[in-house]
């Protein structure tokens, strides 16, 4: 099997981070390199465009995200439960998310301007979520779960975007508690 490339893992750790703080167009992959130590040639032996590694950072993301979503699929049995702590993760990242907004919202938000294929690719990361939650809602035997996963999918987003353009984490927590009450009385 073949080893991953540790300089490959600081690479995509550093253009996760900046795009995330800075936006995918105003990241270069000069900075990338200098963030992650990896020589600017040798970024090249990695990821041929900045297009591919964006691609590389948004599958990351999938990954990542399926991944939580399997664990707390199989470790909790309560699918209101399990909503309630997706909204406890976000809650977790109260500080990031003033500071520099959802990495996925605006990830998203950003490459949609442009309407080519990592927007499309960038857009699946929230497909998936607004269908794991819908399916908890399905789980929960709820009326138009579809309208329900819209609902707090996009109030999350919106939680992100006021936190990040007041820079005030307490807008966070203030709009979790809010919706964990809704969430409680569905």
């Amino acid at each position: 099997m073949p080893r991953t490339s540790n300089k490959r893992e600081k690479l995509l750790e550093a253009a996760r981070d900046l795009i995330h703080r800075q936006g995918y167009r105003h990241t270069t992959l000069a900075e990338i390199a200098e963030r992650s130590e990896v020589p600017l040639g040798n970024v090249y032996y990695y990821f041929k465009t900045k297009d591919d590694l964006a691609a590389a950072v948004i599958k990351e993301h999938l990954e990542s995200f399926s991944a939580q979503f399997k664990q707390w699929d199989s470790e909790i049995s309560d699918p209101k439960v399990r909503l309630h702590t997706l909204l406890d993760f976000i809650e977790s990242m109260k500080s990031s998310l003033a500071e520099a907004g959802c990495p996925i919202g605006s990830l998203c938000q950003e490459l949609s301007k442009d309407d080519g294929p990592l927007a499309v690719q960038a857009g699946d990361i929230l497909t998936m979520q607004l269908a794991w939650v819908q399916s908890q809602f399905e789980a929960m035997e709820l009326e138009n779960p579809r309208a329900l996963a819209m609902e707090l999918v996009t109030n999350l987003q919106g939680v992100s975007l006021m936190a990040n353009s007041l820079s005030d984490p307490q807008i966070v927590t203030q709009q979790i508690r809010r919706l964990k009450d809704w969430l409680d009385n569905v």
